[in-house]
């Protein structure tokens, strides 16, 4: 056992102690006091059998106080409830009411605050933002709604009603309290709303709402809306997922790239219920979630290198997560793969990551190893709230891929100059460049005037399955 394991133990026993102790003493001078003048007419079993009574009596009561103390159900720095008591309480009102809607409330910037200001200061702020939005829900007609401290500066809250009904007075708060300021502090707060149309399961929903808002935005908004899919369920999704894990039935598609070598990039894609296709980015922070991320890697890895063998002179891009690729189990895995293989020279994998590695020696090292095998990598994202810059400096890579809005925000002084600066940062460290997301052929020709080494999008190709791909490259 822990020392503060260890500690709260023999705090709760002198608490229960403190407060039993008082009501024994009292009932034994009842006891005596009312029978003092018939001691010698009362047997002495009586005394034997009431001293019995008394101590299992005085024991229960030392009991209950001491687990009363673990059945805290408000959290002590919000003075909401606490992440138990609140998932305990969903669960009952979605059991209660046909239309249930779930909200995510998070204070976005909280560890800057804790960093700036101070750890107490941050509690304040939790504790100002979950008075204003609780006070903000009541003025609006909700009644006796739990409200609860998840984690960190989420909060999550349950409110009768279908989400379409709940969702304009979420879109009020948001704008209400959008660039909320307390004591010079500056807050910024943003919301996610679902319902049970998507699931009866509370933990589902909680999850669906942090993936939601886990997702980035490119008009910046600060309210996320988790829609109805009437191709599945949460929970059937989660099962599909398993599914396809499990029969490796993952589909792959195929984007060609205007490059100097034949070069295409891979997307995959899930098939759902009605053959319906499920986008990567929709299913992967459910692989996640489930702990398949390695497996879908090998699963991936499996697929391309199927590919190559039915392709020939063809340079094939496709995403690994980082954090696979660092495991050491994986780096076996692909060591084993790679061995016998001639198409490592033929494999580009693409890297993208919102946080920096905290070990980035190693990183590198990990990275080398793998090149040493004959593969290439590319950050991704370059340009964004990521790490890719800082990766640019301390990683050895072969290729970097711009953010998508340098090719949709052209006509914008600041990215045509930041592009360029990119692009004269290549040319100095001897990397190659790359641009998504090319739908026009005008910014195609500019692309190309740049001389951007891997022009992507549908300006050059669109995205087929690998029957069209052979057809294309005959």
């Amino acid at each position: 056992m822990l020392y503060p394991q260890e500690k709260e133990r023999s705090h709760r026993f002198l608490l229960a102690l403190r407060t039993g102790l008082p009501l024994f003493s009292l009932t034994v001078i009842l006891i005596f006091t009312s029978l003092s003048d018939y001691f010698q007419q009362i047997p002495s079993d009586f005394f034997i059998l009431a001293i019995l009574i008394l101590a299992v009596f005085i024991y229960f009561i030392f009991y209950m106080i001491y687990r009363g103390f673990d059945e805290q159900i408000t959290d002590p720095i919000t003075h909401t409830f606490t992440r138990l008591q609140v998932i305990s309480l969903l669960k009952k009102e979605i059991v209660r009411h046909k239309e249930y809607s779930i909200l995510l409330i998070s204070v976005e910037n909280l560890s800057d605050i804790n960093a700036r200001y101070g750890i107490r200061a941050g509690d304040k702020v939790l504790r100002k933002v979950a008075s204003k939005v609780g006070v903000f829900f009541l003025n609006k007609g909700f009644k006796k709604f739990p409200i609860g401290h998840f984690k960190g500066g989420d909060f999550i809250i349950g409110l009768k009603g279908s989400q379409n009904s709940i969702k304009p007075f979420l879109e009020m708060m948001c704008i209400k309290y959008d660039d909320l300021i307390m004591n010079d502090i500056e807050i910024k707060i943003k919301g996610s709303i679902i319902d049970t149309a998507l699931s009866q399961n509370v933990n589902a929903l909680i999850e669906g709402l942090f993936e939601a808002h886990s997702h980035e935005s490119e008009d910046e908004s600060n309210l996320k809306v988790l829609s109805q899919n009437e191709d599945f369920s949460l929970l059937e999704f989660e099962e599909n997922v398993r599914t396809a894990i499990k029969e490796r039935s993952f589909s792959l598609m195929f984007q060609p790239i205007e490059a100097d070598e034949k070069t295409v990039h891979i997307s995959i894609k899930l098939q759902g219920k009605n053959e319906k296709i499920v986008h990567q980015k929709t299913f992967m922070p459910v692989v996640k979630r489930l702990g398949y991320e390695r497996e879908y890697d090998e699963i991936v890895l499996e697929k391309v290198l199927q590919v190559c063998n039915k392709t020939e002179k063809v340079t094939f891009a496709f995403n690994l997560s980082p954090s696979v690729l660092r495991n050491r189990h994986f780096m076996y895995y692909i060591r084993q793969k790679l061995a016998q293989s001639t198409h490592n020279r033929r494999l580009i994998i693409i890297l993208s990551e919102k946080e920096v590695y905290g070990n980035m020696r190693r990183y590198n090292d990990v990275l080398q190893q793998y090149r040493e095998l004959g593969l290439r990598f590319v950050l991704d994202n370059v340009g964004s709230l990521n790490a890719s810059v800082e990766y640019i400096k301390r990683l050895d890579v072969d290729i970097i891929r711009f953010d998508k809005p340098f090719s949709r925000h052209l006509d914008a002084p600041a990215y045509r100059s930041l592009l360029h600066g990119y692009m004269q940062m290549c040319k100095e460290l001897g990397m190659k460049s790359w641009i998504k997301m090319v739908d026009t052929q005008e910014s195609k020709e500019y692309f190309e005037e740049m001389k951007i080494d891997y022009i992507q999008g549908h300006a050059i190709s669109k995205i087929v399955n690998l029957d069209k791909l052979e057809e294309e490259l005959r």
